[in-house]
This record gives structure tokens, sequence and C-alpha cells, in this order.
């Protein structure tokens, strides 16, 4: 929500452009699925979900350091960046939760898991929307020019990125061992 916003309001970007600066978003983020279960299976659910949060807080966070002078290909290199650990971070989630449930709950559960994350991801939207308000009137109004506004959504990715790492605490509750099952503990359990 915040990124395209970031790129047209206080970098002058074109919403055209903009958009297809979210590309790298979408393609890292395709290339880390392919990463995800062998990283899962050889870190557990634990580490990768601790280490990722903490990630994508931080790579949230970078974009408060992002300014309309810095060269193109870094912006592309944050946002691939972006793209793979937010990517990682739904994977994780979405199997740890859905993981143990049983072939007559798993529809049920993916439906509500489905429901949870679309309140929860319009939540963090009115959040980042209400802080991104709120450090605009701190640091001046919209029509005050491009530099206040840059200031206000630098100050929001910081404040963002830092709710999200202190998020990863509730990750640090699992289980050390919790790993996705493989096919030979699938096997096992059926014979």
């Amino acid at each position: 929500f915040l990124i395209p916003l970031l790129l047209q309001v206080s970098m002058g970007y074109t919403p055209l452009h903009a958009g297809l600066m979210m590309l790298p978003v979408a393609v890292a983020g395709m290339a880390m699925k392919q990463v995800a279960t062998p990283l899962i299976t050889r870190l557990g659910y634990r580490r990768v979900l601790v280490g990722n949060t903490v990630a994508v807080g931080l790579m949230m966070a970078s974009f408060a350091l992002t300014a309309p002078g810095q060269p193109l290909v870094l912006h592309i290199a944050q946002l691939a960046l972006f793209g793979a650990v937010n990517s990682l971070q739904f994977t994780a989630m979405n199997t740890v939760t859905l993981k143990d449930l049983t072939q007559a709950n798993a529809s049920s559960g993916n439906s509500l898991l489905s429901m949870v994350q679309m309140v929860a991801m319009g939540m963090g939207v009115a959040a980042a929307g209400g802080v991104l308000a709120a450090f605009t009137g701190v640091f001046g109004a919209v029509g005050g020019g491009g530099v206040q506004t840059l200031h206000a959504f630098q100050a929001t990715f910081a404040c963002m990125g830092l709710i999200t790492v202190a998020s990863a605490g509730i990750f640090a509750q699992l289980s050390a061992d919790e790993r996705p099952a493989t096919k030979a503990d699938a096997a096992h359990l059926e014979g």
C-alpha cells in the first residue's frame, strides 16, 4: 500500500512507473516459492519465522532511507529483496497454520485463514495510513511540498518496520523442532 504511494507522491513517479516498479516484488516473490520449502524443512518453522519476520521488518524500515536521487538499480534491488522475504513470510505462516489440519478440516481451515489474512491486511493498511496521516501532520501538509511528505513516508516506514520486528516474538513461541512433514514422514504414518 505505501510503496506505490511513496513512489508517486514523494518521488514523482507516474502511476504507470510506480506500478512497474512493483514487478521486482512479484518476480522475487515467485522465485522465493522454490526456496521456501527446503529452507523451512532444514531450519524449522520457528527459526524461519522469527528470522524472516525480523528481515521483513528491516526491509520495511529500509524504505525510510529511500530518496529521489538514488540509482534505479538500488530501488529495484530493495524492492526485489522485500518481495522475497515477504513471500517467504506468507508461505511459512500459511503452511504452519494449516499443517496439522485433517483432510476433512483442510477446506474450512483454509477459508478461515484466508479471511483472517484479509482482515489482518486491512488492519495493516489502516494502521499504516493512520501513522502516515499522523506524520504528515507532524512534518507538514501534503500541499507543503514533496520534501515534507517524503519525511512523513520515511518515518512511517521506520515505525511500521519496528512494529513488524517486534512481532517476531509471536513466532518465538513455536516449538524449535517443528518442521514440515516430509514424504518419508507421511509414509511412516500411513504404514
